[in-house]
């Protein structure tokens, strides 16, 4: 009810200032009128009302945008590994598996990115690559064996580290005599 009221007296003022005259009494019981007939006992005031315009100049300035932020520095790429150290099996090492498995551990300086590989080479032959710092070599022969392993970035190689020895026993698994008939004396 209250916002009805309200905007009947909003859209009501609204009209009366679109009007060129209008007229504000008090009656005798204090209440304030507005409209924009002539009361019959009246006392005339004049108020010069002043509009304010703007000038249109044809230079209309945009409002200045705010200034954009800075560019962040490219980050650099990560550090990549650039040393590769054989930390087991030592030089002159006797490995005893009877699988023929010779398991590898290396260090680097850095961390190996994503584009970083190691490459284990016995006997001069290359194994294939891993981005692991622990390799397995799976059916070695026993015998004597030249270990080194090669640090590849994007397939080339960027080091390398020294030539161990190491010397596999495996048990020897003989097979047993066919059995057949036996032989008269």
């Amino acid at each position: 009810m209250r916002r009805t009221w309200l905007l009947l007296l909003i859209g009501a003022l609204s009209n009366v200032a679109y009007a060129s005259e209008y007229y504000r009494w008090v009656d005798e019981n204090g209440t304030v009128h507005f409209s924009d007939a002539r009361p019959e006992i009246s006392i005339e005031m004049t108020f010069d009302v002043d509009i304010l315009t703007q000038p249109n100049s044809g230079n209309v300035a945009a409002p200045s945008s705010p200034a954009t932020p800075p560019i962040p520095p490219i980050p650099e790429a990560p550090a990549l590994a650039t040393r590769v150290t054989l930390l087991s099996p030592t030089n002159d090492a006797t490995i005893r598996n009877n699988q023929g498995m010779i398991n590898i551990e290396l260090s680097t300086d850095l961390p190996l990115g994503k584009n970083q590989k190691v490459r284990a080479l016995v006997d001069g032959k290359s194994q294939p690559s891993q981005q692991s710092l622990q390799l397995a070599l799976n059916n070695v022969d026993r015998g004597s064996h030249t270990i080194k392993v090669q640090l590849l970035q994007d397939g080339k190689v960027i080091a390398t580290t020294s030539s161990v020895t190491v010397f596999l026993h495996r048990a020897i698994q003989r097979k047993a005599p066919p059995k057949g008939k036996p032989t008269p004396r």
